[in-house]
């Protein structure tokens, strides 16, 4: 079942600002950018924010639209698997890239708990909808459904949560 997979291991990839999979960055990676002068952190910042935004408008734009045309259901299930893999690879970019963009050490520090906190409580759900949904032929498209939704209901708690450091 491809969308087990997907969910027990976390997907490693390439993201635009050359970071690899979703993970917390050392404190001293934020410190060196807030320590440059006011311009050119300005201009590093822009490099974290392209990705960031190309990641979580690809999400936004696909909301509601995953998989529609799928009428047959492993077809269904393999695009959801799909779906659910670019998802966590857009996760990883926005989360990856918006660390860097934190104001300070008291705000990295806040993300990086939220993050830990949702991590468990993503684990947890999962958990739940894998249980509702033990076996048949809809089960892992119903667990992958889930799954975007958590992914894309973060990315947007985390867009309206630092709106300014990203637009700014």
């Amino acid at each position: 079942m491809k969308i087990a997979v997907v969910l027990l291991c976390p997907v490693t990839v390439l993201s635009c600002a050359a970071q690899t999979g979703q993970q917390d960055i050392r404190p001293a990676q934020l410190q060196a950018l807030l320590n440059l002068p006011l311009e050119q952190a300005d201009q590093k910042r822009n490099i974290y924010k392209t990705p960031l935004k190309v990641a979580y408008s690809r999400q936004t734009s696909r909301a509601g639209k995953d998989c529609q045309s799928e009428s047959v259901q492993l077809p269904f299930t393999i695009c959801i698997g799909q779906a659910d893999e670019q998802a966590e690879t857009d996760y990883s970019i926005f989360y990856n890239n918006l660390q860097m963009l934190c104001h300070g050490q008291d705000e990295l520090l806040a993300l990086q708990m939220s993050e830990a906190s949702r991590v468990s409580y993503r684990e947890n759900t999962m958990k739940t909808a894998q249980v509702r949904w033990p076996s048949g032929t809809a089960a892992s498209g119903v667990v992958g459904r889930v799954y975007l939704s958590l992914v894309r209901d973060r990315m947007n708690e985390l867009y309206e949560i630092y709106d300014l450091n990203i637009s700014q």
